[in-house]
């Protein structure tokens, strides 16, 4: 097996390769054969993986103060932060969300599409906003990839608990957000700042520890990854079945979580 300081040179030089034009009716008509995995809790192993819960931090309503995963989908992102270098970790923002907690995002989104596109339709509002969000869709074959916690939305902290330049915030919606932005200005022959290149090299590192993990990664958003869930079965190639359908975390006293 490789030594660590010679994958990550790899995982750093390697290109982030280019991605299918997400097509959102293929995706929604990926077939699930729900496996029933269970939910586990990611806070239980902090030497590889930070729970920053950002939408419980934000006050959003319905959000929990703890991430929740597929474990089959934990255990690979465990496998994922054991790819980084000595004392760095993966930072998680979010995974498996709640019902209310997708509506009340997805609105805010549009919201804030109306004013940035006076003039857009409500459709293409819609339109619009899930290139960002996915449709909060209550219909179980269509499940949005959070509601299936086979989606997690998560960065790289570095042995001082310092999260590495990504170029954008998490959530943040700009030029620079896609997770190939500044691939593509080196393929296009454009001169990248040193800042720039340390935010490519970055983003790469990320992409490909979780790619070798077994993840997929959202083409639009550097943060976003898959596992098992509709999207994952469309990125990963035809015939593929999703197993990760909507689920829920069990609580005993909470009978309510939407």
């Amino acid at each position: 097996m490789k030594n660590t300081r010679l994958l990550l040179r790899e995982f750093k030089t390697l290109p982030i390769r280019k991605m299918k034009v997400e097509n959102c009716d293929e995706i929604r008509a990926v077939k699930i054969e729900e496996s029933g995995e269970r939910l586990v809790p990611i806070n239980t192993f902090p030497e590889r993986i930070i729970n920053q819960p950002e939408y419980f931090i934000q006050g959003i309503k319905g959000a929990l103060p703890v991430g929740y995963m597929r474990e089959g989908a934990y255990k690979r992102l465990l496998r994922a932060a054991s790819m980084l270098p000595k004392g760095f970790r993966l930072l998680v923002f979010d995974a498996w969300r709640p019902a209310s907690v997708q509506m009340e995002l997805y609105n805010r989104v549009k919201d804030m599409l109306k004013l940035k596109n006076p003039n857009a339709s409500c459709g293409e509002i819609s339109e619009l906003a899930e290139e960002f969000i996915a449709f909060p869709s209550e219909n179980e074959t269509e499940p949005p990839p959070h509601g299936t916690g086979g989606a997690v939305d998560l960065t790289i902290v570095d042995s001082f608990g310092i999260p590495l330049n990504m170029g954008t915030e998490f959530d943040e919606i700009a030029e620079n957000t896609p997770t190939r932005f500044y691939e593509e200005k080196a393929e296009k022959g454009e001169r990248l700042s040193e800042t720039e290149k340390e935010i490519l090299e970055n983003r790469r590192l990320l992409f490909n520890i979780m790619e070798s993990a077994g993840f997929r990664n959202y083409a639009g958003e550097w943060w976003h990854y898959d596992y098992g869930n509709q999207r994952w079965a469309w990125c990963t190639g035809r015939g593929t079945v999703a197993f990760y359908g909507r689920a829920k975390p069990k609580f005993t006293w909470l009978k309510d979580i939407l």
